[in-house]
């Protein structure tokens, strides 16, 4: 062989051996990518599986905490805000009740007088009766203002001002049996908070620009929804905000639709801005929309409702302390609670011997344990 052969053969031979190092090295390379790649995939489908077992957790949570209190937040505990007070005069009377005479109108709107033009004098004595009857309290008055009411519906089923009072005496007798039987629900309190609905309902179709009925209304079906699935819930918060709306826009002076509608978003703004982006998303994709709320309205509301009636409301100023207190402002808070505590001091037994008043008293004070010192600091 020539020495250019020899040349040309080792040559190649080279050219060879290069080759095959290099497809052995990206070989090499390949496989290890690949391995890697596994790796990944693997360690990407354990962190898929985890999500979708957390997006369950999450799932699960929002439709079981239907019944949780959290829930109840949004849509108004209801029972705390059910009593509407009686105009009284300097003697502490109801104004006409001396000597049978017919009785002033007692509400501070002008729906009770136009109810009262259309029925006689001891039909409207009954009235007064009733509501007075509501607002002492108690189970007996309660049945005992069902049982008025319901005959006066018999002799004059198309009044409003009738209806909207059943719905509201329902509700609370309701709220009687459950404060004895909180461990169930009968079929007595379903049928109560039935009648409930369906005669707020009916003095909506008698009378849409009622207040009291709008009121009502809200308070019931926020009531009911308590314990619907989360996406009847999420559809119900809207109803109920649009008649407490309505009820602001027609009883402009009650101070109650102002407090319901601070609760309201007081609770909107707790319950859906403080979930975390994965359960909003959640929530948004599986159920509906949630309605949105900032705190800064919640506080305008309950602070219009103090306006309306100062110092009357322990629940109204627990709850602008908490809304401060989602503020981080612990000065304010703490101010609002304790302003709560003087109202029970300078008020009779009577005035916080309410189950609700006690529950919120409660509230209050162990709030003021727990923040008290973060306003001194």
């Amino acid at each position: 062989m020539s020495i250019i052969s020899k040349v040309i053969v080792a040559s190649s031979l080279v050219a060879l051996g290069t080759g095959l190092v290099y497809v052995i090295y990206q070989r090499y390379v390949f496989t290890e990518r690949e391995s890697k790649l596994e790796s990944q995939i693997s360690h990407l489908s354990l962190k898929l599986a985890k999500l979708e077992e957390e997006l369950q957790k999450i799932k699960e949570n929002l439709t079981l905490s239907s019944s949780t209190e959290e829930n109840e937040e949004i849509f108004i505990d209801a029972l705390e805000v059910a009593a509407t007070p009686l105009t009284v005069n300097e003697q502490g009377d109801i104004p006409g009740d001396e000597q049978g005479a017919v009785p002033t109108c007692i509400q501070s709107d002008e729906t009770f007088c136009d109810a009262a033009k259309k029925v006689d004098e001891n039909t409207y004595a009954l009235l007064i009766k009733i509501d007075s009857l509501v607002e002492e309290g108690g189970y007996n008055n309660m049945k005992e203002a069902f049982n008025l009411l319901t005959d006066l519906i018999e002799k004059h089923p198309l009044e409003s001002e009738f209806q909207w009072r059943l719905a509201k005496v329902c509700f609370l007798l309701t709220s009687e049996d459950m404060i004895k039987n909180s461990e169930t629900i009968s079929s007595t309190q379903t049928d109560l908070m039935k009648t409930a609905h369906d005669a707020a309902k009916r003095a909506l179709e008698l009378n849409d620009k009622s207040g009291d009925a709008h009121k009502w209304m809200a308070i019931v079906i926020g009531s009911i929804t308590q314990y619907l699935p989360v996406q009847e819930q999420i559809k119900n918060a809207y109803v109920i905000k649009d008649h407490i709306q309505a009820a602001m826009k027609y009883k402009p002076n009650d101070f109650l639709p102002y407090h319901m509608m601070g609760r309201w978003c007081y609770s909107v703004y707790v319950k859906v801005y403080m979930l975390t982006w994965v359960e909003r998303k959640v929530a948004a994709t599986l159920f509906a929309a949630p309605p949105t709320a900032t705190i800064e309205e919640a506080i305008e509301h309950l602070l219009k409702a103090e306006e309306i009636n100062p110092g009357s409301s322990i629940d109204n100023v627990l709850y602008l302390g908490k809304a401060y207190l989602a503020k981080r402002d612990y000065i304010k808070a703490v101010m609002w609670w304790k302003s709560g505590l003087q109202m029970t001091s300078s008020k009779t037994d009577v005035r916080i011997s309410n189950y609700t008043d006690i529950k919120a008293l409660k509230e209050i004070e162990d709030l003021l344990t727990q923040y008290e010192s973060y306003a001194q600091s």
